[in-house]
C-alpha cells in the first residue's frame, strides 16, 4: 500500500506522539494525540522518484554556498555606488533619533552602529542588511524545522531564500526592507514555535519582535492581523485567545513601538501621514495589477512562485480539522499584507519590495511543497534548478552593479542611480572653493543626500526645499550670511522658482554625472547669497514670490 501511495506522491511519516504511542500520516503532517505538545515527526521518503534521484542538501553544503554568497555581496557592496536612498538614510544615521519623516528609525540606527566600526563607507553603510540576510535565513531554518521536522525541508528553505531575486541582489543595498524582513521572519519563527511546543511564554518573544519589526517599518503593522487569522482559522490555537501571555506579547509589541509612537506626536504624525496616505483610492484601475503580479514571480524567482502557488492551493483545497496543518501559519500570516498589496494595486503602483517581509514564508511554503511533489520527474527538475537560477542571475546582476557595461537597453539603467555621484561631489567640492561659498544648497533629497555623503563632512550641504525631512537634523543659521552654492538639475532650473529665494545670483558652471553609458544627468551651479533667515525651517517653497532679488 505504501509503495502505491508513493506513486501518487504521498510521503508517509511516522510520528512520535506525546503518549509514546505512533501514528501515520501524510503529507508530512504532524498528528498529536496530546493538547499541550507536538513532538517532532519523524519522517522518512525514498531517495529515488520516477527513476530519478533526488538531492537531499547537506547543511555543510548550504553553509559553504552561504559563505561563497556573503563574500560576493560584501565584494559587491563595496564597489556599487550608494544609491540616493541609501546616501539619505546614511545622513539620518548622523544625527540618531526616534524617527525621521519617511520611516521608522531601525535602519538609521543600524548605519550609526555600523559606520561606528566600518567608517562612513559604502560597505560601512551596507554590512548590516548583509548580516541580517544570514540571520534571517536562520530563521527560515528553525521556522521550517518547527512547522515541516526534515532537515531537508528546512535545508531547502535556506537555499531557496537565498536564490529569491529579491534577497539575492537586494541585500546589499540598506534600506528599511532589510531590518523589516529579518524581525518579521524572527517574529515567525516565534509563532512556529508556539504552534509546536505549545510553550506560552514564547509569546512573549512573538510581541518582541513583532514590535522591533514595526520600529523598522510600517509594513511590519500586518503581521499583528496576520497572526489573528491564523488564530481564528485554526481550531487548535483559538484557545491562545483567552490566555494572558498572547495579550502580554501584544503590550510588549506595542511598550517597544512607543518611542516611535510619542516622536510621531511630537513632529505632527509626520511620517504616518506619508505612509499611511498611500492607503486612499483616487480611483479603481486594471493598470497596476498584472504589473505587480508579474514583478512578484520575477523577484520571487519563478520556480519558487510556481511552488509557492501549488502549496498555497493544496493548502486552502485540503481539509484541516483531521490533523495540524503546518501550512496553515505560514499563510495565514501572510494573508494581511498579500491581500492589501493586491488591493493596493487597483488603483495604485505597488514598489516591488514592499512584500519583502513575506519572502522568507514563502521560501518555506514552496520548499515544503516541492517535497510533497517529488514524485513528478517535472517537479524534480523544476526543484534542482531553482538555486542555479536564482543564484546564476543573482551573482551576475551583482557583477554588473559592481562594474557596468553599457547595454543596449530600450529604457533607462536602473545603474544610473548608482554611478557618477562621487565624481559629481568632486566637481562641486572645486568649484565651492574657487567661488568662496561657505556651503552647498540643494533642492532634492537625492542630490542633497549623495552630495553629503562624498563631501565627508568637509563643508554642510543643506536642502532648500522639503525642510521637514531633516527636522532631526541640528539647524545652522549661521550658514544664512554666508555665500552658498547652489546646485539644480536641468529641469529644477527651467522654473526658476528656487532662484526667488536669494537675493544675489550669479550662475558659475553646468556639470555633468556620467556612468559607463556616457552622460546621466546634468546639473546648474549658481553662487548665491541673500537667504531669508527661516530657510532652513520653512524652507524656498515658502518664499516664492515674496523675496525681492
Amino acid at each position: 500500500m505504501h509503495g502505491l501511495l508513493r506513486r501518487f506522491g504521498v510521503r508517509w511519516c511516522r510520528v512520535t506522539t506525546a503518549f509514546g504511542g505512533h501514528k501515520s500520516t501524510h503529507l508530512g503532517e504532524p498528528t498529536a494525540t496530546h493538547v499541550d505538545k507536538l513532538e517532532a515527526p519523524i519522517c522518512w521518503s525514498d531517495y529515488k522518484v520516477a527513476g530519478l534521484r533526488v538531492d537531499y542538501p547537506s547543511w555543510k553544503g548550504v553553509a559553504a554556498i552561504l559563505s561563497v554568497l556573503t563574500v560576493v555581496r560584501i565584494w559587491a557592496a563595496s564597489r556599487v555606488g550608494l544609491a540616493p536612498d541609501e546616501a539619505y538614510y546614511w545622513l539620518w544615521s548622523q544625527t540618531p533619533a526616534l524617527g525621521y519623516s519617511d520611516h521608522p528609525p531601525m535602519v538609521a540606527w543600524w548605519i550609526w552602529l555600523s559606520t561606528r566600526v566600518l567608517g562612513d563607507t559604502a560597505i560601512g553603510v551596507r554590512m548590516p542588511p548583509i548580516l541580517s540576510a544570514l540571520v534571517t535565513s536562520l530563521a527560515v531554518f528553525g521556522t521550517a524545522r518547527q512547522l515541516f521536522s526534515p532537515y531537508v525541508i528546512a535545508l531547502r528553505a535556506v537555499l531557496w531564500f537565498n536564490a529569491m531575486i529579491l534577497i539575492g541582489v537586494g541585500v546589499i543595498f540598506s534600506t528599511p526592507d532589510a531590518p523589516s524582513t529579518m524581525f518579521w521572519a524572527l517574529a515567525v519563527w516565534a509563532l512556529s514555535a508556539v504552534w509546536r511546543s505549545q510553550r506560552p511564554w514564547l509569546w512573549l518573544l512573538v510581541g518582541l519582535f513583532a514590535g522591533l519589526g514595526c520600529v523598522a517599518k510600517y509594513t511590519n503593522f500586518f503581521l499583528g492581523p496576520g497572526i489573528l487569522v491564523w488564530l481564528f482559522t485554526d481550531f487548535r490555537a483559538r484557545r491562545w485567545l483567552y490566555s494572558p501571555w498572547l495579550w502580554s506579547g501584544g503590550l510588549i509589541a506595542f511598550v517597544v513601538f512607543v518611542p516611535v509612537l510619542l516622536w510621531n506626536a511630537q513632529h505632527g504624525w509626520i511620517s504616518f501621514a506619508k505612509q499611511f496616505g498611500r492607503l486612499a483610492a483616487h480611483q479603481i484601475s486594471l493598470r497596476y495589477l498584472g504589473e505587480f503580479l508579474l514583478s512578484q514571480v520575477g523577484l520571487l524567482n519563478p520556480i519558487i512562485a510556481y511552488f509557492c502557488a501549488l502549496g498555497a492551493a493544496v493548502t486552502l483545497t485540503r481539509r484541516t480539522e483531521a490533523q495540524p496543518n503546518p501550512y496553515l501559519p505560514l499563510l495565514a500570516t501572510m494573508a494581511p499584507l498579500g491581500a492589501y498589496m493586491i488591493v493596493h494595486a487597483f488603483h495604485d503602483r505597488v514598489q516591488a519590495n514592499w512584500l519583502a517581509p513575506i519572502y522568507p514564508q514563502l521560501a518555506i511554503l514552496a520548499a515544503a511543497c516541492a517535497e510533497d511533489q517529488l514524485a513528478l520527474p517535472r517537479r524534480v527538475w523544476l526543484a534542482r534548478a531553482v538555486v542555479p537560477l536564482g543564484v546564476a542571475i543573482s551573482v551576475a546582476s551583482l557583477f554588473y552593479l559592481a562594474a557596468p557595461v553599457q547595454l543596449p537597453l530600450p529604457f533607462r539603467s536602473p545603474v544610473d542611480r548608482l554611478e557618477g555621484w562621487q565624481d559629481l561631489a568632486a566637481d562641486i567640492e572645486r568649484l565651492r572653493r574657487q567661488s568662496g561659498a561657505g556651503w552647498i544648497a540643494t533642492a532634492n533629497y537625492d542630490i542633497n543626500a549623495e552630495l553629503a555623503f562624498y563631501e565627508h563632512g568637509r563643508q554642510p550641504v543643506r536642502e532648500i526645499f522639503e525642510r521637514e525631512r531633516y527636522s532631526s537634523s541640528p539647524l545652522d543659521v549661521t550658514l544664512i550670511n554666508q555665500p552658498a552654492l547652489l546646485v539644480l538639475s536641468e529641469g529644477e532650473k527651467i522654473s526658476e522658482r528656487f532662484d526667488r529665494c536669494f537675493a544675489l545670483i550669479d550662475p558659475i558652471s553646468m556639470v555633468s554625472r556620467r556612468g559607463a553609458g556616457g552622460l546621466i544627468d546634468r546639473y546648474i551651479v549658481e553662487r548665491v547669497e541673500g537667504a531669508p533667515g527661516d530657510i532652513f525651517s520653512a524652507g524656498c517653497h515658502a518664499k516664492i514670490g515674496h523675496h525681492q532679488q
